[in-house]
């Protein structure tokens, strides 16, 4: 079994390729809300992630997670960058100095990056219409799994799956009220919101890798 950071690497190698090649699908949800370049931003992203995967095995775990932030925040661009950047970088900074054998500490770390991008969101919620519709309720179901001793991170990461795919399914019929959808008022009902994919295929890019390493 691969050590935790092989296992970060591992992991950020999936969603980069995962999500790279979900520019299309992307694109085409964010075209009716948006002016979209999500699909194309995003691809951008995680191409330039991809290039600095070579350096993250000398850097420890925060770094590692600090790092990919950055690279995203730079290339994204826009609201998608800010977030998935932040998202990267706040759970980086929150693990530092901490025991990364202590499996609390990642639930800890979600939290924290939630609350960040919720604040630079402009107080987002769920309900608004974001990427915190998906994100929010897998980062609840991590905190209970862990807080109820599970242990299984297989079992874990399935549980905030569902929860992300359950908030992004719920996204379709909201009026959006961040960002530039919520310009289209109650126009923005009937589609899904990008951002909330994003977070889904993140977690399932996550969770192959994890089965892929267990079951090899």
């Amino acid at each position: 079994m691969p050590g935790q950071k092989e296992i970060l690497i591992g992991v950020i190698e999936q969603i980069s390729r995962k999500l790279i090649e979900a520019e299309k699908q992307l694109t085409e949800l964010d075209s009716p809300l948006g002016d979209a370049d999500c699909g194309v931003g995003v691809k951008r992203g995680f191409e330039a992630v991809q290039k600095i995967i070579p350096q993250l095995s000398s850097l420890d775990l925060p770094d590692i997670l600090k790092k990919v932030g950055f690279t995203l925040a730079y290339t994204i661009g826009g609201t998608s960058g800010a977030m998935l950047g932040t998202g990267f970088i706040e759970t980086g900074k929150s693990i530092e100095g901490k025991d990364d054998q202590n499996i609390t500490i990642w639930p800890d770390a979600l939290e924290d990056s939630l609350a960040v991008i919720k604040r630079r969101g402009g107080n987002t919620q769920v309900g608004d219409k974001t990427l915190v519709d998906s994100l929010e309720p897998a980062v609840i179901s991590i905190r209970n799994s862990v807080n109820a001793g599970e242990a299984n991170m297989v079992s874990i990461l399935e549980k905030a799956l569902t929860a992300a795919k359950d908030g992004s399914e719920k996204t379709i019929n909201m009026i959006a009220r961040k960002g530039r959808a919520s310009y289209l008022g109650e126009r923005s009902v009937g589609h899904r919101d990008p951002g909330t994919v994003i977070i889904c295929i993140m977690f399932d890019a996550a969770l192959e890798y994890l089965k892929s390493i267990i079951n090899a």
